[in-house]
């Protein structure tokens, strides 16, 4: 009976060391699992931050060196729907970079019908990075906006995301002066190089 008591109670032991060991892999599982889920989000977080904060520098920079008073990024979205079940083609601005004391445009440029826009979208269909300047624009509600928004010349270039036209990048003066004595073919230069370097960022953006 002692023999017999003292087995069972060894197994006991056993079971028990076993069970704490099993239970003390399990937790140090649980402990690695959840800090490799925060910092995989924790990553995450970042990619986003440092993804935008990458191109409000490119914009900012664009600019800098063309001496101009806003450059933006505008995207293309889908809207609601017409009566017919037409979808609404909307653009926004994304991301915008100001000169100071210049307006920002981003709240009047937001869900934007494209359909006001046509001789905009047109020009970034082009895909040059040419000066235009709005006094040689046609009549339309394009240009009567730029020029509420003291926008004497602007450059666009469209934007590609997987070969699919997702938006487009844009520069503008207020300043005939200014558009007037900066080099067209500098600011073609550095219309392309700030439009591929933003390509690459949008790309890379979480989805």
């Amino acid at each position: 009976m002692g023999n017999g008591s003292f087995s069972l109670h060894e197994d006991f032991i056993k079971v028990f060391e076993n069970w704490s060991i099993y239970s003390a892999i399990l937790v140090a599982l649980g402990v690695a699992t959840w800090k490799y889920v925060k910092k995989y989000k924790k990553h995450r977080d970042f990619s986003f931050t440092q993804v935008h904060s990458e191109i409000n520098e490119l914009l900012t920079e664009l600019r800098l060196v063309t001496d101009s008073a806003r450059t933006q990024i505008i995207q293309l979205h889908n809207g609601e729907y017409f009566m017919d079940g037409v979808s609404m083609r909307k653009f926004s601005v994304t991301h915008e970079s100001l000169q100071r004391s210049i307006d920002s445009c981003a709240n009047r440029m937001h869900g934007v019908l494209c359909s006001l826009f046509v001789p905009l979208l047109n020009l970034v269909l082009e895909n040059k990075a040419t000066i235009h300047f709005t006094v040689d624009l046609k009549d339309s509600y394009f240009k009567q906006f730029f020029e509420s928004r003291n926008i004497e010349a602007f450059s666009v270039l469209p934007i590609y995301t997987k070969n699919i036209l997702t938006g487009f990048l844009l520069t503008q003066w207020c300043s005939l002066e200014k558009a007037e004595n900066v080099e067209p073919v500098f600011v073609e230069h550095q219309m392309l190089k700030m439009r591929n370097s933003i390509q690459v960022q949008l790309a890379l953006q979480p989805r």
